[in-house]
């Protein structure tokens, strides 16, 4: 007789497998889809099931195949799956389907999406098990999924797809004023995400240079590609008492409806700043480095990407953690009147009235961080009204932020750091093969040396965090 599960396992296995056949995911995983289409009893084989990188994860297989599951294995997830009421397994116990057929897959898809919203800002290195914990707050989480960047697929886009388990829940949420990681998240139903998202597109297939026909001189003689004119580096210093209370008097901070339109003395004042601080911007992203390149997976995929390879589903599910939101929550609250500490969503307010904040690179009680804006003008504008103070800086609390743009060598190394640390903490992720696995890591991906790359593990471990990586808008 096949040894059980412990208890902790066989909650992670019902759970994992049960997804694999939910409504939230089958209906866009054309892999799986294809594999119960070519099945005659729409079963899928356990073994095959047990390979997935999640879970092999569960059950502490390491890199297997669907032929070196063990059959003491496949009977063990066999009993265990018996407990479940959506799921049904085969006579031999060596097969795996639905109780119940599965709705037209237009239809799945959108019920799904009815009961989906987007919530942004999110850190770029965001844990999808920390976003389903923290929502699973407010309702029963379905699925989280992060999808990437439009004109950078190795960076996550900053907004997560939440799906519910109904739509009047997705409704109750979109009503709430919610913070997280110190800043007021933009929630919107998956609808008005998707039409942007498809906007963006365009923009991005209109900019796209044309493809060099000889593929091996354009990897030769190519630059990276990367955003330009969007991030502002700022360095916050005290003021006095008699400074403060001006600042509370006659001399407010610039508003965000003011002309900020420069002579060509001032531009040429802009620019010289610029020039004079890039070294010193180029230093500051080069200390960082050491943090960054420790940082957790930056960018997790969507769960409704479709397989490329023939291995394994796509799935995000998560053992929910209550835990940390409380203790952001009360940070934030200690100090949200505290005139002498500076919280990210201070600088956001600030620095959202010259144009949408995508990120906000700070930590409280740092002296410096970062503001990356989602296009160039709204950093250009905000440098403008800095410049233009008397203070020569923007008032945030009892602090003058400074303002410098990261230009040249300092803006591509900024990028650098940034991509380079994804794409290390990505290989870790396959060399460790920890967590639930996915598109992106199942045993050799395109991006790690194998044919296809299928994983969407998204955990990033602990990190001393000089530099705090927050979404903002």
């Amino acid at each position: 007789m096949a040894p059980s599960l412990d208890e902790e396992t066989a909650k992670k296995v019902i759970r994992q497998v049960e997804f694999y056949f939910s409504d939230s995911n089958l209906p866009r995983d054309n892999f799986l889809k294809k594999t119960i289409s070519e099945s005659d009893d729409g079963m899928v084989s356990l073994a095959l099931i047990c390979s997935f990188s999640r879970m092999r994860g569960h059950l502490s297989l390491g890199d297997v195949k669907p032929e070196d599951v063990s059959d003491d294995t496949v009977a063990s997830v066999a009993e265990t799956l018996k407990n479940s009421t959506f799921l049904r397994i085969s006579e031999d116990g060596k097969s795996i389907g639905r109780v119940t057929e599965l709705p037209k897959t237009e239809e799945a898809i959108k019920q799904s999406d009815e009961r989906t919203i987007a919530a942004s800002p999110l850190e770029y290195d965001v844990k999808l098990e920390d976003v389903e914990t923290f929502f699973g707050q407010f309702a029963k989480v379905n699925s989280v999924r992060l999808p990437r960047h439009v004109a950078d697929t190795r960076l996550f886009c900053g907004t997560a797809l939440v799906e519910f388990s109904s739509e009047e829940d997705a409704v109750n949420v979109l009503k709430q004023s919610i913070t997280y990681s110190g800043a007021e998240l933009e929630l919107k139903p998956k609808k008005e995400f998707d039409a942007e998202r498809a906007k963006q597109e365009e923009e991005v297939v209109k900019t796209r240079p044309q493809a060099v026909s000889n593929r091996k001189e354009k990897a030769a003689n190519a630059e990276p590609q990367y955003p330009k004119g969007l991030i502002v580096a700022f360095k916050l210093k005290k003021i006095s008492a008699e400074v403060s209370a001006e600042q509370n008097g006659s001399h407010g901070p610039v508003s965000a409806n003011a002309d900020v339109s420069m002579t060509d003395g001032e531009q040429d004042k802009v620019q010289v700043e610029a020039e004079k601080t890039e070294s010193e911007v180029l230093k500051s992203v080069e200390d960082t480095k050491n943090h960054e390149e420790e940082a957790g997976e930056a960018v997790a995929v969507t769960k409704a990407e479709e397989s490329e390879d023939a291995k394994e589903s796509s799935d995000i599910t998560t053992e929910k953690e209550n835990q940390g939101s409380c203790e952001e929550k009360t940070t934030i609250e200690v100090y949200r009147n505290n005139k002498d500490v500076v919280l990210r969503e201070d600088l956001k307010s600030i620095f959202q009235k010259f144009g949408p904040v995508k990120f906000i690179d700070f930590k409280i009680g740092s002296e410096s961080g970062y503001i990356r804006f989602e296009d160039a003008e709204a950093a250009q504008k905000a440098r403008a009204a800095a410049v233009l103070t008397e203070e020569g800086g923007l008032t945030v609390k009892n602090f003058i932020a400074t303002l410098d743009p990261v230009i040249g060598e300092a803006e591509k190394e900024y990028w650098n750091l940034l991509r380079n640390s994804q794409d290390k903490h990505r290989d870790n992720f396959r060399n460790n093969n920890r967590g639930r696995g996915g598109r992106h890591n199942r045993g050799g991906g395109r991006h790690f040396g194998g044919k296809h790359s299928r994983s969407r593990d998204n955990e990033s471990g602990n990190r001393p965090n000089k530099v705090q990586k927050v979404g903002a808008t």
